[in-house]
């Protein structure tokens, strides 16, 4: 029997509005300061300009008109999605409110193991995805987020049997528990850092006391944390404590591997015309998990390809990792669906990363 990865993430609806919000926004406000400008060029500062943003705002229809429909959201959704389509065995841990049947019924279908997620009497957290033309946004519900906790939960120890690799999305205080449990058990260890869940280094130690296996962590949010402008190197010297394999995206700019010994870098692919990113880190992860999980066979065999000496085959197999993630997230936001195995194959040849 093949072993699972056990994703440890959220799963809430998502409301996703497509509309000219932004755009009206952008014109009112534009028009607003060019006017002003043309009358009293030497006149500007910071709070004149604050007035005619707010009342470009103010001006805008109030009722805005277009075109909506709820899907399945949260980190440990998306991740869960593209794992099971790349034909990898998946089990969801994670809690859901009322009338969320809907959500893990869609997620069995695409063969997502759901019997470890829990439903409580609460309301199902709803975030809001308001997409436009040249942007797409997300509107956070964390007051509805923060009750879909597993106080009360008994989490017995036979989820982690038959499991290779545990991934927490994101890292926060409700899955430590669960999560350090699943380092017990021997099983290869990653998470994603998100700033929402630990807004500085003191937070984020509180959440992770010991060096686990990989991380994923936006080089934005990185910055956000350590609240100042640094290298990619210096970043990752004060984060290296935290994961023998950091990984860092950086959108367009592509995105960086290190661990003690080397890094490497891999540039993005060049796409036109991409508005929504939506879930494409979370494509990325488990684009990257995918590889391990097919050639790395256990905690021990990991460990000893991190010894000095095994550099450059450590080295071979995180470039596939690099490559394929990168594959992945791009698949996700240029066809905005998960990939099967085919298809990413297919996909690989047609583009070419830069």
């Amino acid at each position: 029997m093949n072993k699972n990865i056990i994703v440890l993430g959220e799963i809430h609806q998502d409301l996703h509005y497509e509309s000219n919000f932004y755009e009206e926004f952008v014109e009112k406000i534009a028009d607003n300061v060019a006017n002003f400008l043309k009358y009293n060029p030497d006149d500007v500062n910071k709070k004149i300009l604050e007035k005619l943003v707010k009342k470009g705002i103010e001006n805008a229809s109030k009722k805005v008109i277009g075109r909506s429909s709820f899907k399945r959201g949260g980190n440990g959704n998306n991740s869960t999605e593209c794992l099971a389509h790349l034909g990898i065995p998946t089990k969801l841990i994670s809690i859901v409110g009322r009338g969320s049947e809907w959500i893990y019924a869609e997620l069995k279908k695409v063969g997502v193991n759901t019997d470890t997620v829990f439903q409580i009497d609460e309301i199902t957290p709803v975030n809001t995805i308001i997409k436009s033309k040249f942007a797409s946004k997300i509107l956070l519900s964390p007051n509805l987020q923060d009750k879909m906790s597993f106080e009360g939960i008994d989490i017995k120890d036979n989820v982690f049997d038959n499991a290779k690799i545990i991934f927490t999305t994101p890292i926060a205080k409700k899955f430590v528990k669960i999560f350090e449990n699943g380092f017990n058990f021997d099983l290869i260890t990653a998470f994603k850092i998100e700033k929402q869940n630990a807004s500085n280094l003191e937070e984020l130690s509180e959440l992770i006391k010991k060096q686990y296996d990989i991380f994923f962590l936006n080089l934005i949010d990185a910055q956000l944390i350590l609240n100042e402008k640094l290298t990619i190197e210096e970043i990752d010297k004060k984060f290296q404590s935290y994961a023998k394999i950091r990984t860092y995206t950086n959108g367009k700019d592509g995105s960086y591997i290190f661990t003690d010994n080397f890094n490497l870098r891999f540039p993005d692919i060049e796409l036109k015309e991409v508005t929504d990113h939506t879930s494409l880190e979370d494509f990325y992860s488990a684009g990257f998990l995918t590889i391990i999980y097919e050639i790395v066979e256990n905690k021990f065999q990991l460990l000893e390809l991190l010894k000095h000496e095994n550099d450059e085959k450590l080295k071979s197999i995180l470039n596939l990792c690099g490559k394929f993630a990168t594959y992945a997230a791009t698949y996700k936001i240029t066809k905005q669906k998960a990939p099967t195995t085919e298809e990413i194959k297919n996909f690989m040849k047609d583009f070419k990363i830069n």
